[in-house]
């Protein structure tokens, strides 16, 4: 029903439904909701109806707490990524094997709380940002987010949940990612050029990754998913225009870039022609590899998997572990050390975004598209202390 009302001294429109319940029969109490103009109320009764006809009953308090989450998440499973979902089913399975049958109304911030201490306790976990709590957590803060003031007057699951259930002296500093310096990106490189002129074709690949990486910064999904069209000559320079990414979890292409529509394309930072021959020549021996054994790269895959057959055979690229345990043997020959930090092919973003927000002059804005992320996304995640100038800017400002 759509009725116009006044409210708060002005003119708006009054969305209500009234569904009923199959088994009693009995109205089901749906909460009211206002919109400004008839078009926008057309809207948002068509979203009541299909938020009631999804079975998210929001506006019953006495509802099972672990049900209702679980048809949440069923809700969203078609809009968000198949690692995303696993994610929070794994929130769902927790929150049924904790609450069990508790009602919403039941779900207190006091239970919250020792439920996330019980957590940390029993699976003998750390208290971070990035930890498994703080993701159940945001889990369930959104969760009730979509009911407060409706079935529940207020979340019980507070903003920045970790910093009021727990002390600061439970907190566990994660450690920061290994930040490459531009000499040492200089000798990995140097060193994989050197390594493919005696190197075998299957090992080409791993190494070749590595050297793009070196250069681009690329999620490592997108490295995978590199296609020989996607290389392309813009603007005077070689670059890699993409638009899918493949997943070790999915052991599949997902079909477009993180957190972007399918269709999207972005280009990555530019690659030096010599990367560019490396690439050329590559492509020839791979062929020629494929051929000997009647395999054949149909879909154009850069870095297909060469040391498994059957992988080949379904146009598949080399899994992560197989680049990381590459690049772990070149840091090893090179002294290359991770220095109490995290280092893997993850390390070569962050560098190169490090390095990024160094350049003077820099655009900020057009680095953050090089990379794939937002502005804020990368000015908070990624911008750190560049340790090739760290030493130059001490004594800068000594002197």
């Amino acid at each position: 029903m759509i009725k116009k009302v006044n409210k708060d001294s002005k003119k708006v429109y009054l969305v209500r439904i009234q569904p009923r319940d199959q088994v009693t029969g009995k109205r089901i109490n749906f909460p009211i909701k206002y919109a400004k103009n008839k078009a926008d109320a057309a809207k948002l009764e068509s979203q009541m109806w299909n938020e009631y006809k999804a079975g998210l009953n929001l506006g019953n308090g006495k509802a099972i707490f672990a049900d209702e989450f679980q048809k949440y998440v069923d809700q969203r499973a078609n809009s968000i990524s198949p690692v995303t979902l696993k994610a929070w089913q794994d929130s769902a399975n927790s929150f049924k094997s904790y609450f069990g049958n508790a009602k919403i109304n039941g779900i207190t911030t006091q239970l919250v709380s020792k439920y996330a201490h019980d957590y940390v306790n029993k699976h003998n976990v750390t208290v971070s940002r990035s930890s498994t709590i703080a993701k159940r957590l945001i889990h369930m803060r959104n969760f009730f987010n979509t009911i407060e003031g409706k079935s529940i007057k207020e979340n019980p699951v507070p903003e920045s949940p970790l910093k009021v259930f727990f002390r600061q002296s439970d907190f566990t500093i994660s450690k920061d990612w290994r930040i490459f310096t531009n000499d040492e990106l200089k000798r990995i490189r140097n060193l994989i050029i050197s390594d493919l002129k005696h190197s075998s074709v299957i090992n080409w690949g791993s190494k070749l990754a590595i050297l793009i990486e070196s250069y681009t910064g690329m999620r490592v999904g997108e490295l995978q998913a590199l296609k020989y069209d996607n290389i392309i000559y813009k603007d005077d320079v070689w670059t890699l225009k993409i638009n899918n990414s493949w997943s070790d979890y999915m052991n599949d292409f997902t079909g477009s870039l993180k957190a972007r529509p399918k269709g999207y394309s972005r280009t990555v930072l530019p690659l030096p022609q010599e990367v560019i021959i490396l690439l050329k020549r590559y492509q020839e021996k791979q062929s020629n590899f494929l051929k000997e054994y009647n395999l054949d790269n149909s879909s154009g895959l850069i870095f297909i998997n060469l040391h498994d057959y059957k992988s080949a055979f379904n146009d598949k690229p080399i899994n992560q572990r197989s680049i990381n345990d590459m690049l772990k043997s070149i840091c090893d020959r090179l002294n290359i050390k991770a220095e109490d930090k995290r280092m893997s092919l993850y390390s070569f973003r962050h560098s190169i975004c490090t390095h990024l927000a160094n350049v003077p002059g820099m655009s900020f804005t057009w680095a953050a598209e090089k990379m794939g992320h937002s502005l804020q996304m990368f000015m908070n995640t990624y911008v750190g202390v560049d340790p090739s100038i760290n030493k130059q800017m001490t004594q800068l400002w000594l002197n």
